[in-house]
């Protein structure tokens, strides 16, 4: 019974110890210095690798073009027909119930 009491508690320390790390920042690899192809060049500093503020994300919506597939046939007023005729988007199925 106390072998396992100790691998539980073992493993409850290691499920701990794995899912308690804070939010992880990501570290900035170092860039390369310049290096000076004459003598009257200067090196300029590396820009710093911290964050600045954007705004707001936006969304633009773009409409799809699709080609229309030449092998299907067109819609009829003979086909099954669910939702409106003026969808954006047309799902046909095709299938055989013998």
């Amino acid at each position: 019974m106390r072998k396992h009491a100790l691998l539980i508690a073992i493993l409850l320390l290691g499920l701990v110890a794995g899912c308690s790390g804070g939010a992880v920042s990501p570290t900035p690899s170092p860039s390369p210095s310049p290096q000076p192809t004459s003598a009257q060049e200067v090196p300029t500093a590396a820009p710093s690798a911290s964050p600045t503020a954007s705004g707001p994300a936006t969304c633009v919506a773009v409409p799809l073009e699709f080609e229309a597939e030449s092998r299907i046939p067109p819609i009829t007023e003979a086909d099954h027909v669910h939702g409106p005729a003026d969808a954006s988007i047309t799902l046909i199925e095709y299938a055989d119930f013998q």
